[in-house]
């Protein structure tokens, strides 16, 4: 018997059976749900209760949503943020008319205007496409723009999307925003920050907010990388994590904000089991013989990264020297919770499959 899993994503996709033998994978049948165009640049995708796809489509990677790689010389201004607006203030000083020249390596001259400047970090949109498949033969048919004017200088890659109850959330450093189509004309014409204060650092590109979710408290969940956490909730409490990554949670309508777990790099998606425990996949820090690893997600855990430590060369750095990367051995520091197991390189996405609707196989 077969089953057809449809997708958009062009990445690999990974079946993994942690407890058996490895399922057959021509029990599945893989087939491109949108024949007749493609999704520039797709991020990530949630689907409605109608079938329609809204996928993220990143423009600003690497293009306005600037890398630390590429800005080495940034790098001790960097690590001195300790929210979005401090290098917001930073942005305003180095991307002057007058910097212009120094500027060429770091940006193009998007608007044409001979300058290299902040009006150029504005340029680039992120965007959400709509995907509907009009004729319910199976396959997607239409594609317009949800959403896009993601334009905030500061801004990264929209690297999250979820459909719920009518409303489309979508997380784009330094925001995570909430849209509705009030008009069923199949664009957003509402849009709100529920939540600011995140993408404290330039850092690594791709280290951005993702795996938007519906945890079963009936709260909205979502991870940012290492980019750093440097928020404020609606009710006034005060979250200061600059050099790590970490789950975050809140209400559907933003409020009662809070930092769920922290001390990860680069979990892209959480996922829940059918008992509620979370599970993620987490990037290592590109260290010679280091692995990614499947970690357990408890509340107010502490999983031990810094990204600070990224920028140590060959000094003594604690993430590797002192195995903190690692599963639980003796002699480990009691204050992190390590992860389960080492896993393998480029993890891009996590799901729980309670069910047998795969097949028993799987």
């Amino acid at each position: 018997m077969k089953f057809s899993v449809s997708f958009l994503l062009s990445t690999p996709l990974l079946f993994l059976n942690l407890f058996a033998e490895r399922p057959n994978p021509k029990s599945l049948e893989f087939t491109k749900w949108t024949p007749n165009f493609l999704v520039p640049d797709p991020v990530a995708i949630s689907f409605d209760n109608q079938g329609r796809a809204y996928v993220t489509q990143t423009q600003r990677r690497k293009a306005n949503d600037l890398d630390i790689r590429q800005n080495r010389d940034w790098i001790p201004d960097d690590l001195s943020f300790k929210t979005p607006n401090g290098k917001r203030a930073f942005y305003h000083k180095a991307f002057t008319s007058q910097n212009s020249d120094a500027n060429k390596r770091r940006v193009k001259d998007f608007n044409k205007d001979g300058k290299h400047d902040l009006a150029d970090l504005r340029f680039l949109s992120e965007r959400i496409h709509l995907i509907e498949d009009t004729d319910s033969d199976g396959l997607a048919d239409k594609t317009s723009i949800y959403a896009e004017g993601f334009t905030d200088e500061i801004g990264g890659i929209a690297a999250g999307v979820l459909h719920y109850d009518g409303d489309v959330y979508t997380t784009i450093v330094p925001d995570v925003w909430k849209l509705r189509d009030t008009n069923d004309d199949g664009k957003a014409d509402q849009r709100q920050s529920i939540a600011y204060g995140f993408g404290v650092h330039l850092a690594y590109a791709g280290h951005d907010m993702h795996g938007l979710t519906v945890g079963p408290d009936g709260r909205i969940y979502w991870t940012i990388g290492d980019k750093g956490v440097g928020a404020s909730s609606k009710e006034g409490r005060h979250f200061q994590y600059p050099n790590q990554g970490a789950v975050l949670r809140c209400d559907p309508d933003g409020s009662n904000f809070e930092v769920y777990a922290r001390g990860l790099r680069n979990v892209q998606e959480i996922a829940f089991d059918q008992y509620g425990n979370m599970f993620g996949i987490d990037n290592d820090s590109d260290r010679p013989g280091e692995k990614e690893r499947f970690v357990y997600i408890v509340q107010h855990m502490d999983a031990g990264w810094r990204s600070n430590w990224q920028y140590r060369n060959g000094t003594f750095n604690p993430w590797m020297d002192e195995n903190l990367s690692i599963p639980w051995h003796k002699g480990q520091p009691a204050y992190i919770t390590p992860p389960i197991s080492l896993y393998n390189n480029g993890p891009a996405g996590l799901a729980f499959n309670p069910g047998t609707a795969l097949g028993e196989e799987w």
